[in-house]
């Protein structure tokens, strides 16, 4: 019963993840300016002001992982200038097209 309920809970929040990395590829994937707000691993906060679709600063390659395997969104950081990894759980607001959304972790 108990490996029942954890099976649940892991399909709960994938169905939830799925639902979170949704809307924020909506809100964002115009190609315009946005801020999110999210937790980075080591456990602070950051305030990123990016773009998705940036092809400008590619410096070849490829990346080693899938990141829709993990929930991450690869971003434009236009303040940095350089590329960030942005891990969708961890999300907390995305302002975009003079809307705010928050999202409750």
């Amino acid at each position: 019963m108990l490996y029942i309920c954890h099976m649940f809970n892991q399909l709960k929040q994938s169905i939830m993840s799925a639902t979170k990395r949704e809307t924020i590829l909506k809100a964002i994937s115009n190609g315009g300016f946005f801020t999110v707000t999210f937790t980075k691993k080591n456990g602070s906060l950051r305030v990123l002001n990016g773009r998705l679709g940036v092809k400008k600063h590619l410096r070849g390659g490829t990346l080693n992982y899938n990141p829709k395997a993990f929930d991450y969104i690869i971003v434009y950081d236009v303040v940095s200038k350089d590329y960030r990894t942005v891990n969708v759980d961890t999300v907390t607001e995305l302002s975009s097209n003079k809307s705010k959304i928050y999202f409750a972790n």
